[in-house]
């Protein structure tokens, strides 16, 4: 874009039901608060906010200084409404080179040169320091701030606690395919979705980075090898049935011994242990033998030994892989 095209943007939104439709993203150690990702066909998206975006002002007032919880707190001062002027990347990097702070009076005016200022180079603009809007995924050490303005893709209970229950997420493939990426590591056994692209498909159907994989189309995979995985997805042409578990629902599943079905997406979750006594998916106590109590050890009958068997068989899961022979393993979609 021409130098004389560049100019921040005043962006103003009417909180719609699943709120503004945007993520504020802010990192520890960096200055400026960045939009992180845009929901398809919401209020922040028709007032032209993109992803990527840096945040100067909120309702008028400069937030440059301020910390990710000072401008949560200045959007959610208005209730139903925000105004919110943001900067793009190359539109930010010229203010800089300019060093010239944004304003309001730019949308309308356009950035007007002061002959008395010369353009500079962006101080540690050859190595990229200057513009990170992006998650750094190797910096361990950074603490990372983000906060989402919409309600898509949460659930609470009562309390208004977080459903810690699986997701079952529909993908109908477009012109770029599915638009995530699997991957296994050799340290954890599983099938993880390790990205997941803006506005493809994935991310519409509520599929998240980090989600471990628990069935394709109905059918169990986390025994299966990556590439039997694969072929479970490729094996409908245009769409795919995944049911996946984020990491603090995998946690809770696993404490419980419990695999994660369709079924507990419907909200029927299975709960921790009560006064001693382990409950199943249905919330029936198990049955034990009522001679146990007494002492009693009795032969069952033919039937009764078939059906255990039979009830083995059925709670039986496929062997693990052997991990620590395994590289990496990733396929995008």
């Amino acid at each position: 874009m021409a130098k004389d095209q560049l100019k921040p943007r005043l962006c103003r939104m009417l909180k719609g039901e699943s709120g503004y439709g945007f993520h504020l993203h802010g990192e520890k150690g960096k200055s400026g608060q960045f939009i992180r990702k845009v929901e398809p066909g919401s209020p922040a998206e028709a007032a032209g906010l993109r992803a990527g975006d840096r945040v100067v002002e909120v309702n008028g007032l400069n937030v440059e200084q301020e910390t990710h919880h000072q401008v949560v707190q200045r959007i959610k001062a208005v209730e139903t409404e925000t105004r919110l002027l943001v900067v793009d990347k190359e539109t930010d990097e010229y203010l800089c080179s300019l060093r010239l702070t944004c304003t309001e009076d730019m949308v309308h005016s356009g950035i007007l040169l002061d002959s008395a200022v010369s353009p500079t180079k962006s101080v540690g603009s050859d190595n990229g320091e200057v513009w990170k809007p992006q998650l750094e995924l190797s910096g361990d050490s950074l603490q990372r701030h983000s906060h989402s303005f919409s309600s898509h893709g949460s659930r609470k209970d009562l309390n208004g606690q977080k459903e810690l229950c699986p997701r079952l997420c529909h993908l109908k493939k477009g012109p770029n395919g599915y638009g995530f990426n699997l991957h296994s590591e050799k340290s954890r056994p599983g099938q993880f979705i390790r990205s997941v692209d803006p506005d493809s498909p994935a991310s519409r159907s509520g599929l998240r980075p980090q989600d471990r994989l628990v069935e394709v189309n109905g059918i169990n995979v986390e025994g299966l090898r990556h590439s039997e995985v694969v072929s479970h997805i490729k094996s409908r042409e245009n769409e795919a049935r995944l049911l996946v578990v984020d990491p603090e629902t995998d946690d809770y599943f696993k404490k419980l011994g419990v695999t994660p079905t369709e079924e507990h997406t419907r909200g029927v979750v299975p709960q921790p242990m009560t006064n001693g006594s382990a409950q199943t998916q249905d919330g029936d106590i198990e049955k034990k033998d009522p001679f146990e109590e007494s002492g009693l050890s009795l032969s069952p009958t033919a039937a009764e030994a078939k059906e255990k068997v039979r009830a083995k068989r059925v709670k039986k899961r496929a062997p693990q892989m052997d991990w620590n022979k395994k590289r990496e393993i990733f396929s995008n979609f």
